[in-house]
């Protein structure tokens, strides 16, 4: 199952780099869209444990939307704005390895079959 994106994401990142995946149809991570608290990805820690200490410091903001793969996401918006990937790739280098997931705020996206 996949998203597209038809909006501008919620986030820290700059308002062009999020407008650029506007239009981008990304494969989803988990299959349904999910409720879950969510961190900045510039102002929240980088590592597990202290992920979980600021969620339980109530630092995290309640999220609706749907779980993408970071680094299979940068990759495909490496094809049409490579300046934003890289931008990713610069400033979340943590988030991009393959290991980790953006939430896609459910506003900005609509399910595609």
């Amino acid at each position: 199952m996949r998203i597209k994106i038809v909006r501008r994401p919620i986030g820290e990142a700059p308002d062009w780099v999020r407008d650029a995946w506007i239009g981008l149809s990304l494969p989803l991570a988990v299959n349904r869209q999910r409720s879950l608290w969510g961190l900045g990805v510039l102002s929240g820690p980088s590592n597990a444990f202290l992920q979980l200490w600021a969620l339980v410091l109530g630092k995290g903001i309640k999220l609706t939307g749907f779980s993408v793969n970071a680094k299979a996401a940068v990759d495909i918006l490496e094809e049409v704005d490579p300046r934003a990937a890289g931008w990713w790739r610069e400033h979340t280098p943590e988030l991009v390895s393959g290991k980790r997931n953006f939430v896609f705020d459910a506003d900005a996206c609509e399910r595609e079959e």
